[in-house]
């Protein structure tokens, strides 16, 4: 296999102009070139890590025995000495060898180019090609569909990329979805243990059924904190706890209010949230979702977390709930909320779950006067409400959807990003885009 280091050095070239520079004097628009520099040096690199990491597993085939290069470094198998070398581990030199696999490229060679030329990293690769090898494994990889993932791989973050592959695998085959969570049901477990120091350990596995409730609970308890934090100044300097305190504690209340349950409840209440379409209802293999938890599940599984909690299906409207309010509320209702969060899946614009949302006015209520409709309302992480109401980037609707506009000083272009769940959607078929 040939080498070339062509577009490392040419990217390495463009990095040495800065090469003695103050980066803390660097105006705003030379940083972010300084960064696009180190960001294509990074990613060329990788590639020339995988190249090698490749020729490693080659070299250390099974076949040669103890001659193989790794054995002959001391190490059982290439993927132990690809990661002594590079300093990683040995899940990511896996995805290194297999990025630079002669075999892997010629069979899907879309995703090959996009690596080689440094579009995409090789967990994407990784991501990329563990999807279409388990769509290969059932049926026909549809037309068209490796150049609309690379699409895809070369827009989203690797977390959004592996719930759009997630969501993609669920829609090919429902079957394996349900015969995942039947196994994930059959496997859950919780380990007590103490550690050294005398301190307790909980370690679980959850199936999504079991999940829901308790990731609900907590991350209500998690938001009821450091909302309260946020209210009282007072507050703000007596409660230090960090996030995995206050879920510890949380826990401890829950336990303690199940010990004595002819008391009230204690806690912030809260809801488990499905959501699946009403023609559904009737498909056990037919795709629902959860507000707690990221990715698709069956509507089969929905029927059991009925049975083991108390679950509430979405509503997204009818004669008798009103979902649009116009000016005269300011607060968004329940009903309006849950409507949204079916429309963009939780935080539109880093899709953080629905429980740490807020739903932020398009138009400002009292500056713009804006309306407290569902067309107008966005619902956002603290985090990036914060970053909205702080800098330049702005926020439009677009049939009823938001998409996100950066500064010109972040992408000179200008470039819409659509935003909420619909940006992890793919393309099956040329109708499907339609």
């Amino acid at each position: 296999m040939t080498f070339s280091a062509a577009r490392l050095t040419t990217a390495l070239a463009a990095l040495r102009h800065f090469d003695g520079v103050d980066l803390d004097a660097l105006a705003e628009e030379e940083f972010g070139l300084f960064q696009e520099c180190v960001a294509s040096v990074y990613r060329h690199a990788g590639v020339a890590a995988a190249d090698a990491a490749a020729a490693v597993q080659r070299r250390s085939a099974r076949e040669r025995g103890a001659n193989g290069w790794a054995r002959r470094h001391g190490h059982a198998n290439a993927r132990g000495k690809v990661a002594e070398d590079l300093g990683i581990g040995e899940g990511e030199a896996q995805k290194l060898i297999d990025a630079g696999d002669s075999a892997k490229k010629e069979r899907y060679p879309l995703i090959a180019a996009a690596h080689e030329e440094g579009r995409i990293g090789a967990a994407a690769v990784a991501v990329l090609t563990d999807t279409l090898d388990a769509i290969a494994a059932t049926a026909e990889i549809p037309d068209g569909l490796e150049a609309r993932l690379v699409a895809k791989a070369e827009r989203l973050s690797l977390r959004d990329l592996r719930r759009a592959c997630e969501q993609l695998r669920a829609r090919l085959d429902r079957e394996a979805l349900a015969a995942k969570e039947r196994r994930h049901r059959e496997q859950r477990a919780l380990v007590i243990s103490r550690d050294a120091d005398g301190m307790t350990r909980l370690s679980a596995r959850l199936d999504v059924a079991s999940a829901a409730p308790i990731v609900a609970w907590l991350d209500a308890q998690l938001k009821d904190a450091f909302q309260r934090r946020q209210d009282d100044p007072v507050l703000a300097q007596a409660d230090r706890r960090t996030a995995v305190q206050v879920r510890v504690d949380a826990l401890a209340m829950l336990a303690q209010h199940g010990l004595g349950c002819n008391e009230p409840g204690s806690g912030v209440r809260t809801e488990v949230i499905v959501r699946v379409n009403t023609a559904d209802l009737e498909d056990d293999l037919a795709l629902g979702s959860c507000d707690s938890l990221p990715g698709p599940i069956t509507v089969g599984t929905m029927r059991l977390m009925a049975v083991d909690a108390r679950i509430l299906p979405v509503v997204m409207g009818g004669d008798s709930v009103p979902l649009d309010w116009g000016r005269a509320r300011r607060l968004y209702t329940a009903d309006q909320r849950k409507a949204l969060m079916e429309r963009d899946g939780g935080c539109a614009w880093c899709l953080a779950p629905p429980t740490w949302c807020i739903v932020h006015h398009r138009r400002y209520w009292g500056r713009d006067g804006g309306r407290t409709d569902l067309k107008d309302g966005v619902p956002l992480c603290t985090g990036c409400h914060v970053r909205l109401h702080t800098t330049d980037w702005e926020l439009e609707m677009r049939d009823g959807r938001p998409w996100f506009i950066p500064p010109a000083t972040i992408d000179p272009t200008r470039t819409p990003i659509q935003g909420g769940i619909a940006r992890l959607h793919i393309d099956l078929d040329e109708q499907d885009a339609a």
